[in-house]
């Protein structure tokens, strides 16, 4: 009997393939080593030595060393000692009653392991899951939906009255996850009863959509499966209403319903009908307009021309937009056009527009210098005019913009559209007007915004200027720009605005901005990243990514330092919390972020950014994907990087466990005969 053996010993003893000095050593009167023991033996041949002495150490009263029934557990699992099967059973069974919450390492050994007897096993518990407590019913349901096993079916439905109302959601997830059609005539029930609520009717929608759709609809003598169905079509839940939408689309029928639906919208404002119900009905007509397709289209296009122009609500416009476009194409073209003007949904109607046939856009030129054409209009005109690359509307763009008795609306579209097409010749009049203080700020901030569009470099000392601009819309907008300036001065300026006590937007928009413009950027985001500390969590992970673009060294040794570095001490008086070894303060998102980044840099040639990784003042959350990294570089020089991480760690976790395996696999050390 191994009395005395340590968690190194027991690390030497999987490394040299000892078994039976680990089956010894799961005896140990050191607690860690007898646990990490059983662990190791998750990993040998599965002898009748081995699985006898897992199933010694789950025999020991109630378990003097925690951990080890678990371990011994998950070994069994990893085995997949089919011999346990009766053993993992009866400990999930009882786990509801028991305080070792060994319910979910019994359920993934019995997962691992599979075969009829676990399914069996697991049927049976089925009658004991309205009397459940906690989660074990959940582990047992999970089980049954990862296996599909389609023999749980029956006595899921059985049970499953006995968990209406309050605890059925679970069970009819588990019906979904199974997939059987015999389930679904009570789904639908569900689904389409009013004493249902809505948690329940979303989750018998979501386990109908689950169903094969090769067999649908299923058989259900009355009502109709589609009338079933017209419940849930409706329900308050957006997305039980566009589950049932995609249900309804499945059929002739269904299909017929869902143009009621529209047609009800039409005739009477959809009382009765939510928003969201016409809204999902049209937005699936977008995405599957071949689905929906009659010789006949007339009165479908009219319809959904009709919505466009007239529903109330905004959002059923913006969907029956997207439909008419899909299914009428450039039939669409008129009534797309009209609803330029529409102010609430005139950018997503410009997007369709701009996607339609050439020819279709022939007119807007027209339209956009037609007098007395309304702001939302023209500036939705525009807005087509940029996205389809419309060259030749340029010049009557820059004369819109020129125009000082225009709205300000106009003009600033009109910016939006040159920046859109790049037109250089516009940069003069737009540096002009965004250096005009005497211009409204919304029309400087648009022509700033127009100027990094097209990206002259001659005009980066306005857009340095705006930078600097006391209106924060212009300075925002500016220092979004400056990204399209590939040089050191435009970094240097984006660099001022990251610091502790800037403005949170514009740190984050300078960020993103010292990204784009790459190589010359470089210096500027090895200098921020030397003083992070201090900085809002969001802009140090934006740092990160910066940092992380650049392949080099220097950029290397940037994301080192700040993941290995100690948080600094606070100077306000308080403490950091601990975690751990680990200590937390603002920096250390960044230095998380950071040191996950270095997880990507490692190669054969370079291991440094990785064994940084392991240090003792590293991250304990980075060590796992570092020591993964270095098993996948594979070299020997990496697998002895991750044995001496492992010898010398304090905690030890079941992660260690597998990279220890990964170097005995790769050394040809097998764990037995």
């Amino acid at each position: 009997m191994e009395r005395a053996a340590s968690i190194s010993d027991v690390m030497r003893m999987r490394m040299e393939g000892d078994v039976a000095g680990l089956c010894r050593a799961t005896w140990s009167e050191n607690h860690g080593a007898a646990v990490y023991a059983t662990a190791m033996l998750g990993s040998a041949v599965r002898t009748p030595e081995v699985v006898r002495t897992l199933h010694l150490c789950l025999t020991r009263g109630d378990e003097p060393l925690p951990g080890l029934h678990w371990h011994a557990l998950a070994s069994l699992g990893r085995l997949r000692a089919e011999s346990a099967v009766p053993l993992l059973l009866r400990t999930l069974a009882e786990s509801d009653h028991s305080r070792r919450q060994l319910d979910k390492v019994a359920c993934e050994a019995l997962l691992a392991i599979g075969g009829p007897e676990v399914v069996r096993g697991l049927v049976e518990l089925c009658e004991r899951l309205p009397s459940g407590r906690g989660y074990w019913t959940v582990r047992v349901l999970d089980a049954l939906a990862t296996l599909r096993a389609s023999e749980a079916v029956t006595p899921l439905l059985a049970t499953l009255w006995e968990h209406l109302p309050d605890r059925a959601v679970p069970v009819v997830r588990t019906l979904g996850a199974i997939g059987d059609p015999r389930a679904a005539s009570a789904l639908l029930v569900l689904a389409h009863s009013s004493a249902s609520d809505t948690h329940l009717r979303r989750a018998a929608v979501e386990a109908l959509h689950a169903l094969p759709a090769v067999g649908w609809p299923p058989p259900h003598r009355h009502p109709a499966v589609e009338r079933l169905l017209h419940t849930p079509q409706r329900d308050p839940d957006p997305g039980t209403a566009r589950l049932a939408t995609a249900l309804l689309a499945r059929t002739e029928d269904g299909r017929a319903h869902l143009w009621d639906v529209l047609r009800g919208a039409a005739e009477q404002g959809g009382p009765g009908c939510p928003t969201h119900a016409v809204a999902a009905v049209c937005a699936h007509i977008a995405a599957e307009p071949g689905l929906f397709a009659v010789a006949d289209h007339g009165e479908h296009h009219a319809l959904l021309t009709h919505l466009l122009r007239a529903a109330p609500a905004p959002a059923v416009r913006r969907a029956a937009a997207g439909a008419l476009a899909a299914s009428a194409g450039a039939g669409a073209a008129g009534a797309l056009v009209a609803a330029l003007g529409d102010a609430h949904i005139g950018d997503t109607v410009a997007d369709l527009v701009a996607a339609l046939p050439e020819p279709v856009l022939s007119e807007l030129v027209d339209l956009f210098t037609r007098p007395g054409e309304s702001v939302a209009l023209r500036r939705g005109v525009a807005r087509v005019l940029g996205l389809a690359g419309r060259t030749d509307a340029a010049p009557v763009l820059h004369s819109a913009l020129a125009d000082d008795t225009a709205a300000v609306g106009v003009r600033a579209c009109a910016a939006d559209a040159l920046g859109a097409l790049r037109h250089a010749a516009a940069a003069p009049l737009l540096a002009a007007l965004a250096t005009d203080e005497e211009q409204p700020g919304t029309l400087r901030a648009h022509a700033v915004r127009a100027l990094g569009s097209i990206g002259a470099p001659d005009m980066l000392p306005v857009v340095l200027a705006c930078a600097r601009s006391p209106h924060e819309a212009v300075r925002g907008r500016a220092v979004v720009a400056l990204g399209a300036f590939p040089v050191p001065e435009a970094a240097r300026a984006l660099g001022e605005f990251v610091t502790p006590g800037a403005e949170p937007d514009l740190a984050r928009a300078a960020v993103r901005a010292l990204r784009e413009i790459g190589g010359p950027a470089l210096a500027v985001l090895v200098r921020l990243a030397a003083g992070a500390d201090g900085l809002p969590e969001d802009v140090g992970h934006r740092l990160v990514g910066a940092l992380a673009a650049h392949p080099g060294a220097e950029a290397t040794g940037a994301l080192l330092g700040l993941a290995t570095a100690p948080p600094p001490d606070r100077r306000d008086g308080t403490t950091y919390v601990t975690s751990g070894e680990c200590r937390l303060s603002r920096s250390a998102p960044a230095r998380e972020a950071a040191s996950l980044a270095l997880v990507e840099r490692g190669s054969a040639r370079d291991l440094t950014p990785l064994t940084a990784l392991l240090g003792p003042d590293s991250w304990f959350g980075a060590q796992e994907p570092a020591v993964q990294a270095l098993l996948r570089i594979g070299t020997e020089a990496a697998h002895e990087h991750v044995l001496a991480f492992c010898y010398a760690t304090k905690d030890f976790h079941t992660w260690h466990v597998g990279a220890l395996d990964a170097v005995a696999a790769a050394r040809g050390v097998r764990l037995g005969p």
